[in-house]
């Protein structure tokens, strides 16, 4: 048997207008106030990075590299798989790009720099050093590094309206620039690790920090970025995506909480070594949970417009019920339908279909549903891999 999703009943040319599917993003927008918001901001950031990083580079440049070689990796694996989850209605490259800059130069070095340690000096003339030490970057960074990386959802939202469209595309802008943000800082963490002992085991120092925050990455920044961009989304509300404050509020100050007790871990809990790290493997997995329930939350709607999208492809006899299922469901319905077939080139065949089929909705919304010569070859690429016949060579 084969789950059924509950869809919102709607038409192929409702989904195709709300869900931005076909939108485009053009990033030079001269008469956007948003866009010059977003130049300035980025520059300075880029310009401050090259100010801060050029002497630590010429006394520990290859510490440092190693450390921007390991994550250049990790960047790529985490655009990899923030790419394969956005599935649905895929956000274009380019904004893509234009979330990770906003997110390591706009968010880190133009804004959370600048402000969190006068704020965590404030709290140390206010409170005492020692309340500083222990709370301070728990009372700083949640509001400021999300509120930076939150203006950088919102400001995109504005150059690229007809992209982001649902609080899945808010989720998916908010990672990426979760992602960009954690990059710089990690390199920042690098550089500033390099240095403490005089230079003395710089590379072995920078490295060991690094492989420990890229442990923690995916349940950092990122995946608080990715919750904060979703509120954002529920709080403006999108064509694709009604208003809904209540929701939007809760996950913006979910963010914030969890980034709030990761920062205030060690103040909270004051343990040991070794159960530290089992608390901090604890709050990973828990936050990956949590994720993984704001992930459910916020693609239900990116489904049910791909299933509006395709439905008439299965009326039509193109595609079976269970596929359709499959396709607009989740990663789970996809390998129960690939797992019912009998045999390896019969679930490969599958795999297949159900790719060529994304490219069928691809098709169709840059068609706006019109039934072009791109949409009839679409249409007959599934139906050649279901039968297994080989493409024919040009």
């Amino acid at each position: 048997s084969h789950p059924q999703m509950s869809p919102i009943p709607m038409s192929r040319a409702q989904a195709l207008a709300e869900s931005g599917r076909a939108g485009g993003f053009r990033f030079v927008q001269p008469r956007n106030l948003c866009w010059w918001v977003y130049i300035v901001l980025v520059v300075v950031g880029i310009l401050s990075a090259i100010a801060m990083f050029a002497q630590p580079i010429n006394a520990f440049g290859p510490a440092i590299a190693g450390s921007i070689l390991l994550l250049t990796i990790y960047a790529l694996i985490l655009w990899w798989f923030t790419r394969h989850i956005d599935r649905y209605s895929p956000v274009p490259g380019s904004l893509i790009v234009t979330a990770l800059m906003w997110g390591g130069f706009g968010a880190t070095m133009s804004i959370a720099i600048n402000v969190n340690t006068p704020l965590i000096e404030l709290y140390a003339k206010g409170f005492g050093q020692q309340f500083a030490q222990n709370w301070g970057a728990g009372l700083a960074a949640p509001v400021v590094e999300e509120l930076a990386k939150g203006l950088g959802v919102v400001l995109l939202i504005y150059l690229a309206p007809r992209v982001i469209r649902t609080s899945f595309d808010g989720f998916i802008v908010g990672a990426f620039i979760g992602l960009g943000f954690q990059t710089v800082e990690d390199v920042l963490y690098a550089m500033n690790v390099a240095g403490s002992a005089f230079g003395v085991d710089a590379g072995t120092l920078a490295i060991g920090n690094t492989l420990l925050r890229m442990a923690t990455g995916l349940s950092g920044h990122i995946l608080y970025s990715a919750v904060f961009g979703a509120g954002v989304v529920y709080l403006l509300g999108r064509p694709g995506e009604p208003r809904n404050v209540g929701r939007g509020v809760g996950l913006v100050v979910l963010a914030m909480g969890m980034h709030w007790f990761w920062d205030s871990l060690g103040a909270l809990f004051p343990l040991g070594n070794g159960m530290f790290l089992v608390l901090l493997a604890v709050t990973v997995v828990v936050f990956l949970y949590i994720g993984v329930l704001v992930y459910r939350m916020v693609v239900t709607r990116e489904q049910q417009y791909l299933r509006a999208v395709l439905a008439p492809e299965a009326t039509s006899g193109l595609l079976t019920p269970w596929e359709l299922d499959a396709i607009a469901g989740s990663a789970k319905q996809r390998r129960a339908l690939r797992k019912a077939l009998p045999d390896r080139a019969a679930r490969r065949r599958q795999r297949w279909v159900v790719e060529a089929s994304s490219d069928l909705a691809d098709a169709l919304a840059r068609s706006g549903g019109a039934d072009t010569p791109e949409v009839a070859f679409a249409r007959s690429e599934v139906a050649r891999i279901r039968s297994g016949t080989p493409a024919q060579r040009l």
